[in-house]
């Protein structure tokens, strides 16, 4: 059945979507990902040093996650929910393509979930058989990462499909040119937003320290952990550059995004050079309201970044929802954007407008009426409908229909501008 796009007041489908899907990743997905091998880590090294606090900290680390897999699922199920609403034929695309893979992530969700919950409700059974406990902790962090791992194929597929263009190779589709760069540059950034919330950590722990100095140690350890992995992201994020086709790393390094992509990279060095020096001297930190002021700064600094490096991987897949595969409005580049010219009817301006145009307009996409306004001549309008991105709009895909299709659009518009 051919349902009529649904409509997402003021941010649009994309918008909306995009802000559904970080907030999942930044809250959930990073941390869940991070979080278990960060555990598994301090508890060894707790054990060797037979130093409690490793315990300790790594015991509130699997509270944490727990809660993290409870309310993570929701947005998660919400994601595919209103995938299958927004973007049916993006989503069911994604789905035929990925099937196996998507199938084998619900079974590795499973394992992590099994025995992030067993870590957690084990710790004192198995307190004198440690190396159980930190193997079901491990067998937990698994599954996270395993479940990161498929469903990094999907997501780097989407900006780089690569030879599946030519083979409609599942196997190319999975190992596509940047899927080992990003699921690299992913895997470290999960370990630097779980170091991230372990300072939050920290200072909650400044007033309910179980012995004294707890607090500053745990901002030392946790503040260690986020400076190197927050660091690290450099390299793998180099080698994901230069997987990417040469039109959208200009974007990235020369053109519009470039200054949301190095926002990003100078809030990210910022927060670490303040997590460096603040926790060096945790204990003036935890007794310094500025100190502290500034090591939450940091954390929303680290959200930021988060934030800006997905809105412009995002936005430099523009206008494609599949690069060079899909255009936003889920048409396929080698097909027509719409076959409604072709039906019965009086107005099929409008029909082609709803199929073409509607999902992007008149959120995210502007007022697409008033902008008619701008070309005085049909012939103008319709040049720049055939090539958005010569008038500066690579945000928009190319209208690919007839000349009939587009001179009924154009009417249409001038129609509905009051032209």
């Amino acid at each position: 059945m051919n349902f009529p796009a649904i409509k997402v007041p003021f941010l649009g489908a994309s918008g909306f979507m995009a802000i559904v899907m970080l907030v999942h990743m930044i809250l959930f997905a990073n941390f869940v990902v991070g979080g278990p091998l960060l555990a598994v880590i301090t508890e060894y090294i707790g054990v060797k040093k037979k130093d409690e606090r490793y315990d300790l900290f790594a015991r509130h680390l699997a509270n944490m996650l727990f809660v993290a897999m409870v309310l993570g699922p929701v947005l998660g199920v919400g994601i595919v929910a209103l995938n299958t609403g927004l973007f049916p034929k993006f989503f069911t695309t994604g789905a035929r393509i990925f099937f196996w893979p998507l199938a084998i992530e619900i079974l590795a969700f499973l394992v992590e979930a099994v025995f992030i919950v067993t870590y957690k409700y084990t710790w004192d059974k198995l307190r004198d058989r440690k190396g159980l406990h930190m193997f079901f902790g491990l067998l937990g962090a698994v599954g996270s990462w395993s479940s990161m791992f498929l469903i990094n194929a999907l997501a780097s597929f989407l900006l780089t499909p690569g030879k599946w263009v030519q083979t409609h190779s599942a196997w190319d589709a999975f190992f596509n040119p940047s899927m080992w760069p990003s699921v690299t540059h992913r895997a470290v950034a999960s370990l630097s937003i779980a170091s991230f919330f372990m300072i939050a950590y920290a200072l909650y722990m400044r007033k309910r320290e179980p012995q004294p100095g707890y607090a500053a140690w745990a901002l030392r350890y946790a503040g260690t952990w986020a400076v190197v992995t927050t660091a690290l992201q450099f390299v793998p994020g180099v080698w994901y550059l230069q997987k990417l086709p040469e039109a959208v790393w200009k974007k990235l390094l020369a053109g519009e995004l470039t200054p949301y992509w190095y926002g990003a990279m100078l809030l990210a060095g910022t927060a670490v050079l303040i997590v460096h020096f603040t926790s060096r001297s945790a204990e003036k930190t935890l007794r310094n309201a500025g100190a502290r002021g500034l090591l939450w700064l940091s954390m929303v600094m680290i959200v930021a970044t988060t934030m800006l490096m997905g809105f412009t991987r995002e936005r430099a897949r523009k206008p494609y929802l599949i690069y060079g595969v899909m255009y936003g409005n889920q048409t396929f580049v080698e097909e027509a954007p719409t076959t409604a010219a072709q039906s019965e009817g009086a107005d099929q301006g409008a029909k082609i407008f709803e199929d073409a145009c509607a999902p992007c307009h008149p959120s995210v996409g502007g007022d697409a009426f008033a902008a008619t306004s701008k070309y005085s001549t049909d012939d103008a309008l319709k040049a720049f409908l055939r090539d958005p991105a010569s008038k500066g709009k690579d945000m928009m895909p190319p209208f690919e229909g007839s000349d009939t299709e587009l001179d009924q659009l154009v009417q249409y518009l001038r129609q509905k501008a009051g032209q």
